[in-house]
């Protein structure tokens, strides 16, 4: 169903409300209080977090050589949950201290478009927890552009697809899917090894 005008307003006005709070209140106070112990837990106790995100990341590889238009929108879905669902979300949990509201208000909060405004509290919190900077981190065999920054570029392509029904290149799609394996099985498993953490036949184990 399209979103009508009212609903499109109210989605707008909720992701400017997010993004002025995460940035400016939330970052400082998700600086302070949260430690490597909450995520940790988070992880173990939703071990199988991930399996979303490797479901699309499975279905955009076979579809490709029919459709890399399909595979394309498959391995962008892949690397937009494996952020929210896999990073963010875990993050966010972890610094709402009632747990009666905790899940509500992380599900809310990825739920919102873009992960872009989320960027500066990924930031600080990944490099406090696991030395890890998303802004310079690199996949195997990029030297230039940062996998945050190629997750943008895939981001572009999908919505280039979505908002003007483009098509894409088997050669866009193919960077999409292995912008969507680095994501999966460099970055996560990076962040996920300095808690002690590790995936295993796609669940997170300690």
């Amino acid at each position: 169903m399209s979103m009508d005008y009212w609903e499109y307003q109210q989605e707008e006005a909720m992701s400017e409300y997010y993004e002025e709070l995460y940035l400016s209140e939330f970052k400082e106070r998700a600086i302070d209080e949260f430690t490597a112990e909450r995520l940790c837990s988070y992880y173990v106790d939703n071990s199988k977090l991930l399996d979303d995100s490797f479901r699309a990341f499975d279905e955009a590889k076979k579809v490709a050589a029919l459709s890399p238009t399909s595979g394309l929108i498959m391995a962008a879905i892949s690397i937009e949950l494996a952020i929210k669902i896999g990073l963010l979300k875990p993050i966010v949990f972890g610094f709402v201290h009632s747990e009666a509201v905790a899940e509500s208000i992380s599900n809310t909060v990825i739920k919102q478009t873009g992960i872009d405004r989320f960027k500066a509290l990924l930031v600080e919190l990944l490099k406090n927890i696991s030395q890890i900077d998303i802004v310079t981190y690199k996949r195997t065999g990029q030297q230039n552009m940062s996998l945050w920054d190629e997750r943008g570029k895939v981001q572009t392509l999908r919505n280039s697809i979505s908002h003007r029904g483009s098509l894409t290149s088997a050669q866009d799609c193919q960077l999409a899917i292995d912008i969507a394996d680095a994501v999966l099985n460099e970055l996560l498993p990076d962040v996920l090894a300095s808690l002690g953490l590790r995936i295993q036949n796609k669940i997170i184990v300690e």
